[in-house]
């Protein structure tokens, strides 16, 4: 882990370590980092698209001078250049318009190039060299030759690409050579410009001491997601070619890729090259995927010339791609007839084991299910008694304290008959409120009989219900009268007759309490009371 974020570190620095180490087992690392880079495209575009959008928003705002339309529009165009060519094409033609409309030369100028360098990628190559043609070369200032003479040369590189089937017209190789010639006596040294051009032209002239040296000493000062980076990383790769070194290769175009990426530069040339590479090397698959996303770029920038590339590539390796899993399909299918033969043997085989086993697993299976139905007769045994021996001890206790309360009540009524005062016995005997009295003492003692057999009732009984339907005590309410309902039904009074009459309701009473509280219940309704019956079980 600690090797790998190492590499990370090193290699997001843009540093030249990687690439001198190189190794297979490394560039396989930065291949997997090209992978996940990959994945990561969308999250790049997002970040691409904000910065354009803020740019459109200044270009919008009242009241700009024509030198800060001038600026965002070129700042516009710079965004698009190698991310979208027909957007480029557009700011390009309205930066110009601007220019022209200011009447400033140096603008002009600066306007014209730009557009012939976007010109050229979309293959409107005629146009590229028409406008500039029209540009006064007296006129330039210095920084502006080099875009010059560099649109000159490209547009020529484009062309010859463009038409390398051999319809290229022969003259156009000598333009092309003469304006590489004019580009490289304007580069200065402090351009990366300087390190690829002469870099190729070492490379082309066998100085292969001079072309290391030149692109190496720039290589550390270019960012990640950056031209100057991903250009750099490609002219490297031609460097390795040359060398024969095919696994720095691969490394330089991986690094050269994932710089395009992560600076969203959908001219990516460098993803296709080595996506080429690795079809020739055998490695269809990631060869498949990559040539898919170059196109997918080249499709999104909208250059005839890399779509063009681009599909010819795609239609080489995709048809590899097709025949290696069609390759791979007939091996899968024949070992799957191999394993299929050697798996009806082994099928045999297991079959007379399985007979075997299976008598022995029967017998066990049917002791295992007695015992367990042992168990549970047991436990159920166990509960049914420690029930019954609870309430056999509160029921003896409510009996003696009736007679108790019985015998005091007798006295009291032979007292007030003693006394001759008939009146006050008559109504001492009418009033109901000794029994009442009695009846609330008893649901109380009740109650506490009950929560101490299962003390977690009530709140167990409310999980069974939604929020908001659950049943809520009143201070010192140890169990409400719907409790009580469902108390006795846990204790195996199921009867809703014989429930009415204990708690002194009317049978309707409790019908309606059973089906509203089954109707709330989370649980089926025809659940919800083998619930209530399950709630302590095992407990004891």
């Amino acid at each position: 882990m600690m090797t790998v974020r190492i590499f990370t570190f090193l290699f997001f620095l843009g540093l030249p370590f990687f690439v001198h180490a190189g190794d297979d087992a490394k560039t396989n690392a930065l291949l997997v980092e090209l992978d996940k880079v990959i994945g990561q495209a969308e999250q790049f575009k997002k970040e691409k698209e904000q910065h354009i959008r803020t740019l459109k928003e200044q270009l919008a705002t009242p009241g700009l001078s024509v030198g800060e339309q001038y600026d965002v529009c070129r700042n516009l165009t710079h965004a698009y250049e190698y991310y979208r060519c027909d957007s480029a094409r557009q700011y390009a033609l309205r930066q110009l318009d601007i220019a022209e409309a200011s009447g400033d030369i140096s603008r002009i100028i600066d306007s014209k190039i730009q557009l012939a360098s976007v010109l050229f990628k979309a293959a409107m190559f005629d146009k590229s060299l028409e406008l500039l043609g029209s540009i006064p070369k007296e006129t330039l200032t210095a920084a502006q030759e080099i875009e010059y003479y560099k649109a000159y040369y490209e547009t020529y590189v484009f062309w010859l690409e463009f038409y390398n089937d051999g319809y290229g017209d022969p003259s156009m190789t000598q333009q092309r050579d003469f304006y590489y010639e004019q580009f490289l006596r304007v580069l200065p040294q402090s351009t990366y410009e300087y390190a690829s051009y002469y870099g190729i032209k070492y490379i082309n002239t066998g100085q292969l001491d001079k072309a290391e040296k030149v692109l190496y000493i720039y290589l550390p000062k270019a960012k990640l997601g950056t031209r100057p980076y991903s250009i750099l990383n490609s002219v490297l790769s031609f460097f390795y070619r040359v060398k024969g070194d095919s696994t720095k290769v691969k490394a330089h175009l991986a690094l050269s890729a994932l710089s395009d990426i992560r600076g969203n530069i959908m001219e990516n040339v460098s993803l296709r090259e080595l996506a080429t590479l690795l079809y020739e090397s055998g490695d269809i698959n990631r060869a498949n995927s990559y040539i898919k996303k170059s196109m997918e770029d080249a499709n999104f920038y909208n250059a005839r010339i890399r779509n063009f590339q681009t599909s010819k590539v795609l239609q080489i390796i995709n048809r590899a791609y097709q025949t290696n899993q069609a390759a791979q399909q007939r091996k899968l299918e024949y070992l799957l007839a191999v394993i299929s033969v050697l798996s009806f043997g082994l099928l045999i085989g297991i079959f007379l084991i399985i007979r075997e086993v299976r008598k022995v697993s029967r017998a066990k299976k049917e002791i295992s299910t007695i015992n367990e139905q042992l168990r549970q007769n047991n436990l159920a045994l166990a509960e049914t008694n420690h029930i019954k021996e609870e309430y056999i001890g509160h029921f003896l206790e409510l009996c003696s304290l009736y007679i108790e309360k019985i015998d005091k009540y007798q006295k009291k009524l032979y007292n007030k008959a003693k006394t001759s005062n008939a009146d006050e016995l008559f109504n001492t005997i009418k009033s109901t409120q000794f029994i009442e009295d009695e009846r609330t003492e008893f649901y109380h003692k009740f109650d506490e009989s009950f929560l101490k057999l299962f003390p977690d009732f009530v709140h167990r009984f409310n999980a069974l219900l939604p929020e908001g339907e659950q049943v809520t005590l009143k201070p010192n309410e140890k169990l409400s009268t719907e409790l009580r309902i469902f108390a006795l039904i846990r204790l195996g009074i199921t009867d809703s007759a014989k429930i009415a009459e204990f708690l002194n309701y009317s049978l309707a009473t409790i019908y309606n309490y059973r089906s509203r509280y089954r109707n709330k219940s989370i649980v089926p309704r025809d659940e919800f009371e083998n619930k209530i019956m399950k709630i302590g079980v095992n407990s004891f």
